[in-house]
């Protein structure tokens, strides 16, 4: 593996973060906005007894398992790693879903309130992340950096001869 490749990678990853974060808002924002409103509604019912339960977590956590699907079809095959990370969150996110749903329906403990809380969270995190890869375009990316660069250059040499642009 090429580290220099993958640095360069990366650093144009993280420069390109604000327009591909602008891309990948609307499309986060529609994907949770019924859970967002869920949640407001149950909080507008329940006010002063309103608590970050189980139920609230489930929300999420099928929120978040609904959006990773969608980006396991949406990560380009190219991204060999990415597209397996996304699996196994999507995983994870199954299990604490399913986990979730036998601890509500059975009356039981089976984890406690806080790994839900975290695993929904994390997933969240990770969520936003893979969304944020989905929509980058690397190509995209690279050219504008070389066009930037090329703005910038007065004079150039071709078969050793040195011409002003």
């Amino acid at each position: 593996m090429d580290w220099n490749k993958a640095w360069e990678s990366i650093k144009t990853f993280v420069l390109n973060i604000p327009a591909t974060l602008k891309k990948t808002s609307v499309w986060m924002l529609i994907s949770y906005i019924i859970p967002i409103i869920n949640v407001l509604i149950i909080y507008g019912m329940q006010r002063e007894n309103f608590s970050y339960n189980l139920n609230i977590i489930n929300i999420i956590l099928v929120t978040n398992a609904c959006f990773i699907t969608s980006l396991v079809y949406l990560i380009d095959n190219k991204r060999e790693i990415t597209k397996a990370l996304n699996i196994v969150t999507l995983i994870i996110v199954v299990v604490l879903f399913s986990f979730s749903i036998a601890q509500i329906e059975k009356q039981t403990t089976i984890f406690s309130l806080d790994i839900y809380r975290f695993g929904a969270f994390a997933t969240f995190c990770l969520s936003i992340l893979f969304g944020l890869i989905s929509k980058y375009d690397e190509v995209e990316a690279e050219s504008k950096a070389r066009a930037a660069k090329g703005k910038g250059t007065k004079e150039t040499t071709i078969g050793g001869k040195s011409i002003k642009l």
